[in-house]
């Protein structure tokens, strides 16, 4: 075997291993949509309200949401839940500390179940 084909078997295929240069301007392309703006909401809960009901509320009347006051609320980004987390009161505002950020197959699971 001569010498040059010892050494390109010795050697692993060298263009497989190296990285893919990225396109021209992929980093740009990337940061233009990253200022997009998204919706992003909290649900505490949904119920199912006959519309005699809906029909007769009026300022002051509360819904039961049937949960605990201590049950985490979900994180929607553009109607489709992201993440989970709980709620905290700042100040005299209310917020929500983030404590579950789902995987995106289960964000995924949900866009098919909306």
């Amino acid at each position: 075997m001569a010498e040059a084909e010892k050494q390109q078997e010795a050697k692993p295929n060298e263009a497989a291993q190296a990285p893919k240069p990225e396109p021209a301007g992929a980093g740009l392309q990337l940061d233009a949509i990253l200022h997009i703006p998204l919706e992003v909401s909290v649900e505490l809960g949904r119920v199912e309200v006959p519309l005699h009901v809906l029909a007769r509320m009026e300022r002051g009347f509360v819904v039961d949401m049937q949960r605990e006051a201590s049950a985490e609320v979900d994180v929607l980004a553009n109607g489709v839940v992201f993440a989970r987390g709980e709620v905290v009161a700042i100040g005299d505002r209310l917020g929500v500390r983030i404590t579950e950020i789902l995987p995106p197959s289960e964000r995924v699971a949900s866009l098919r179940r909306g």
